[in-house]
């Protein structure tokens, strides 16, 4: 018998391995259990041909009619799980695009095997609903579909549930404990995992958690507080790794790689040392966040990038508007942008743009400027190796937007794209929809590359559904106004 059996499930749509299953392998094998780890979004791309309709179903819980298909594949993955005889399974929810394929592992389970206790974790628990109802974890648990959930971090509190101690914090709970000190934590362990398989032989890393910035449209200051690891142990593991498994790509999970710019110096030094001496370069992406130049960010800063690997940085751009940037709280110039893209050029760092098409207080004018921002930015058009555009902005759960929605006269609905700044009433959903097509063509005209069909194809799916969308919002707004007309009134 295995104590445990941990998964990662469909709903992402990256393809190589995630961080979290591997560092919960390692800490629970370092604690005395045994473990095994199961790649299901892996096995998803590997058995589904035409994967679209699913992906996208997976993904956003859109195109209902594929739910029987999914339904099907999961009760053969979980069947697998039961032949290993697990004391418990472990299923990693890393996003809100996990739960569709969560919940149905869970009824399987359920339905076929009793006694194998579900221990859910990830990020993409805990963010509750539109009207404020508990968090999908919580959900989970009272629909009794899951034995256990876990807020948050899971390399102690996994531990602590195999050994029975239920009441740490953090086990069916908010009141989680942060770990202070991310050097702590054991290598992470790949050997249940065919590298070899996935579209690109890369590894995760993981050198920091939770973000020096609060931007408004994400959640990640629900999850954690900033934590980081020190620039040798994250150089340390990285080499650890090129040896054991002969990766000589890395991935960062981090939100931003230099968050904290003393050790993401120490890190780039060590591996660029690493680089000079190996007949094999280490090479690393990760998210970046852009930096005015100054004294701690100079010629040697750019140089170490450049010699350590570097070879992409995804770069939250979000739009070619300050004002609206400025909304966001992204903390960055166009003048700090235009430095660097000066130094990406200057050292031949390729970098991706991530953008956002559709802020609640976009307007004509500030849509433009990231027209214009890419017409200026043709200059750096080969070292921009993509740009992703996502569909239209969602308003998560959690997130600073969505907290302060009623305040700034957002009215929001279940489905993230779908929701109307009464502030702004021009941006429609239909108009969002139509921005986003526009400045996808635009790209398309001035060369650029954009993300995957994928997306592309979510977007039809939104667009399909546009009507009904409208329908609900038109709805929604009649009510908020009508509420708001009895507050001014006293009627």
């Amino acid at each position: 018998m295995i104590d445990i059996v941990i998964i990662s499930v469909p709903g992402v749509m990256r393809r190589t391995p995630q961080a979290a299953p591997a560092l919960l392998k390692s800490s629970v094998e370092s604690a005395g259990f045994t473990c095994r780890t199961i790649d299901f979004n892996l096995k998803f791309y590997q058995e589904v041909s035409n994967f679209d309709e699913l992906e996208t179903y997976f993904a956003t819980g859109l195109n209902n009619n594929e739910h029987e298909t999914a339904s099907r594949l999961v009760a053969n993955w979980t069947q697998q799980i039961i032949d290993l005889n697990p004391r418990f399974v472990g299923i990693s929810v890393f996003t809100y695009q996990n739960r569709i394929a969560s919940k149905l592992f869970c009824q399987h389970l359920r339905r076929l095997n009793k006694n194998i206790k579900i221990i859910l974790g990830g990020q993409g628990l805990t963010d509750g609903g539109i009207e404020g109802e508990s968090g999908f974890g919580k959900q989970m648990f009272d629909q009794q579909l899951t034995d256990f959930w876990i807020r948050s971090e899971g390399e102690i509190s996994l531990v602590e549930l195999l050994k029975n101690n239920i009441n740490y914090a953090g086990i069916n709970s908010d009141n989680f404990k942060q770990i202070e000190d991310l050097n702590s934590i054991p290598f992470p362990n790949y050997d249940d995992y065919e590298l070899g398989l996935y579209e690109v032989r890369s590894l995760p890393i993981t050198g920091s958690r939770g973000c020096v910035r609060s931007c408004s449209f994400c959640d990640i200051h629900e999850h954690w507080n900033y934590r980081f690891r020190t620039g040798q142990n994250i150089a340390d593991e990285i080499l650890y790794l090129n040896e054991k498994y002969q990766v000589n790509q890395f991935n960062f999970s981090d939100s931003l790689v230099n968050g904290s710019l003393k050790e993401f110096k120490k890190f780039t030094k060590i591996i660029a040392e690493h680089n000079y001496q190996s007949k094999i370069p280490i090479n690393w992406t990760s998210q970046f966040i852009v930096r005015p130049p100054g004294n701690q960010v100079d010629e040697e800063y750019w140089k170490n990038i450049a010699d350590s690997g570097a070879n992409l940085l995804s770069i939250g751009v979000e739009t070619g508007s300050e004002s609206v940037r400025e909304h966001m709280n992204k903390k960055f110039t166009n003048q700090d942008l235009d430095y660097t893209m000066e130094m990406l050029d200057r050292y031949n760092i390729g970098c991706s743009f991530l953008m956002i098409v559709g802020y609640p207080t976009e307007t004509e004018k500030d849509f433009q400027e990231t027209l214009d921002m890419f017409t200026r930015y043709q200059k750096y058009k080969k070292l921009i190796k993509t740009i992703n555009i996502g569909s239209t902005l969602g308003i998560l759960p959690g997130t600073p937007l969505f907290n302060s929605a009623q305040e700034s006269n957002i009215v929001l609905d279940k489905y993230e794209n779908n929701w109307v700044a009464l502030n702004n009433p021009d941006l429609t959903l239909e108009r969002r929809i139509q921005r986003r097509w526009k400045l996808k063509d635009h790209l398309t005209e001035l060369g650029y590359e954009t993300q995957s069909d994928s997306t592309e194809h979510m977007m039809q799916i939104l667009q399909s559904n546009l009507e009904m969308l409208n329908q609900r919002t038109k709805i929604k707004k009649m009510i908020i106004l009508n509420k708001i007309k009895k507050d001014q009134t006293g009627i």
